[in-house]
């Protein structure tokens, strides 16, 4: 599969196991990582000229790929990953500082950058893994925060090619979403910080990384929660109190640490993980007579 005048890489039958957190996935036909932003236009033309099935792989951690792999184009915006200081200005509340952040920029870069500068306002993020491109598109936060909350703007690329820029209130953030259409993907975004106290930002990032190792299967292969909470409780409370912390099918496993998590054991296949999110689905609505919706977004087709 050849495009033509794009400066960027292509990898043609790769294999998307190695592109996610889950370390689960079939091959896609072709993996291409545009060079810059222009590129990013040339390609999407080039792909919607030809009918190509596409998708934004991001960092890949909020993702379940099935074993069959995804027939089509996967898109990285891993080299269109800067961040820069745009301006400062002070207001009620202190000096604000607002960053312009490319979508392939990984989100714990970002937070490094703001704590370096002793920028307040993202420590939230603070072990949320994937880029600042996904993390817009699901509202990416905790009960701390979201990124819904500091974001100014978000500049979207269309399927034609078109740039459109868009303000926190056209973004429509909810919880785990925003409003973008389809086809569309976040090119960059402006996030407004403030300035605090280097050491106390420092010291907040640290205890909210021991907290997430504490209680997070922390170094093992997942996409992170793998359903929303319903309104009013934790997933992961009523998946545990429905006895199913634990359990595994194959090679994966509900988290023993956390059951709102499931995790590759080594050898799970999207099959697996697929059938112990059915099972939970099951298992929660006859105890608690709650719908769980997933979280992690599935794509690709059954080996």
């Amino acid at each position: 599969m050849k495009f033509t005048d794009l400066r960027g890489e292509v990898k043609l039958n790769e294999p998307l196991s190695s592109h996610t957190s889950f370390r689960i996935g079939g091959p896609v036909d072709a993996l291409v990582y545009p060079a810059d932003k222009q590129d990013v236009i040339v390609l999407l033309k080039e792909i919607k000229n030809r009918g190509l099935n596409y998708f934004f792989l991001g960092g890949g951690t909020n993702l379940l790929v099935r074993d069959g792999g995804f027939r089509g184009v996967a898109v990285s915006l891993a080299r269109i990953a800067s961040i820069s200081l745009d301006r400062e200005y002070r207001s009620v509340g202190g000096t604000f500082a607002v960053l312009h952040v490319q979508a392939g920029a990984p989100l714990q870069r970002l937070l490094n950058f703001s704590v370096e500068n002793g920028l307040t306002g993202l420590e939230f993020a603070t072990g949320i893994p994937g880029t600042v491109g996904g993390a817009v598109c699901m509202n990416a936060g905790t009960t701390d925060g979201e990124l819904g909350d500091i974001t100014d703007s978000v500049t979207l690329i269309s399927p034609d090619g078109r740039l459109i820029t868009k303000s926190r209130e056209e973004m429509g953030f909810g919880y785990r979403t925003a409003k973008i259409p389809g086809g569309h993907v976040v090119l960059e975004a402006t996030i407004t910080l403030r300035r605090g106290a280097e050491e106390k930002i420092k010291n907040r990032v640290k205890e909210l990384m021991d907290k997430r190792k504490q209680h997070q299967p922390w170094g093992m292969p997942s996409a992170g929660s793998v359903f929303k909470n319903p309104q009013d409780v934790a997933a992961g409370q009523l998946i545990e109190s429905s006895g199913l912390k634990g359990k595994t099918v194959g090679g994966a496993q509900i988290s023993e640490k956390h059951a709102n998590f499931i995790v590759n054991l080594g050898s799970a296949k999207a099959a697996d993980v697929l059938a112990l999110m059915e099972m939970v689905k099951e298992k929660v609505l006859a105890v608690h007579n709650v719908r769980l919706e997933p979280e992690i977004k599935i794509i690709g087709e059954d080996a």
